[in-house]
């Protein structure tokens, strides 16, 4: 959306049109039952209506899915289910930017991830520039977050949206849509990672998780404990590892920790063919 807006420079103000980001008001409703109302960027509303029952552990898959009908002139969704709605529970207001909102926390139920491989450390700043680059909106208007998964041979999907959180239930909806497995894969994230974004990440079973800027103590604290590789204030050249550091191969095969990280050969691929297991603590 083009907005007029004034700028000011050297004591006098200009006029100019710029794109803003949009943002609006989308109800998710479940037999007919409002179950919650996300402040999003009208993109990939299908996708983040399934992430987000996905995340809430509404639904398990898209066979729990009966119809889901997205209304994309009054912004809802209109879901039918294949199995009772679960109990309401307390809602968690999060620490998303558009006022985020989930139902669950606790991971003491998640099993550590356990890695297949380990992911080539000259990759990581790769990673976080092909998101950029991939992210339309945030080259239009700015103001806005993205987050992408990447596998073995590049990256697969991408979303943006004005909350972070948004992000990782769109790619949690179209790895659903799409029939993808995300273990083994890695996520990017342009925002902070907070124990929520961490909580996502783990039930996508991603053994990698790279931001832009900082986690929290929180998100670092679960990150040990599950067994994720947690890189954050990734640079042209250089990022910062804050949990599991053996789940990053050296091209001199040195030790984190006690063991051996062993490189791939290409430096420039994301080096999934290595099978050395990092230990969970």
């Amino acid at each position: 959306m083009d907005f007029t807006i004034y700028r000011y420079a050297n004591g006098v103000f200009s006029p100019a049109k710029i794109p803003v980001v949009r943002e609006i008001a989308f109800r998710i409703l479940v037999e007919n039952k409002e179950l919650a109302t996300l402040m999003c960027t009208p993109l990939k509303l299908r996708e983040l209506a399934l992430g987000f029952l996905a995340f809430e552990r509404v639904i398990d898959s898209l066979g729990d899915v009966k119809s889901l009908e997205v209304d994309e002139n009054e912004f809802e969704a209109h879901v039918e289910l294949n199995r009772p709605l679960p109990s309401s529970r307390p809602r968690i207001l999060t620490s998303g930017c558009a006022g985020g909102v989930t139902f669950h926390l606790d991971v003491r139920d998640y099993a550590p991830i356990r890695a297949e491989g380990v992911l080539n450390p000259d990759a990581v700043p790769s990673l976080m520039h092909q998101l950029i680059e991939a992210a339309e909106l945030y080259h239009q208007s700015r103001g806005i977050h993205a987050a992408a998964l990447f596998d073995g041979e590049g990256l697969i999907a991408v979303a943006e949206d004005i909350g972070r959180h948004n992000t990782l239930d769109k790619l949690r909806g179209e790895v659903l849509v799409r029939g993808i497995d995300p273990r083994e894969h890695i996520l990017a994230s342009s925002g902070r990672i907070s124990s929520e974004m961490l909580r996502k990440a783990a039930q996508m079973k991603v053994p990698f998780v790279i931001s832009r800027t900082s986690p929290t103590s929180l998100s670092i604290d679960l990150a040990k404990r599950l067994g994720i590789t947690l890189i954050g204030y990734v640079t042209h050249d250089q990022f910062t590892v804050y949990a599991h550091p053996e789940g990053l191969a050296s091209g001199t095969g040195s030790c984190w920790e006690g063991k051996t990280a062993w490189a791939c050969s290409d430096a420039s691929s994301l080096n999934f063919g290595c099978t050395k297991e990092r230990s969970v603590r």
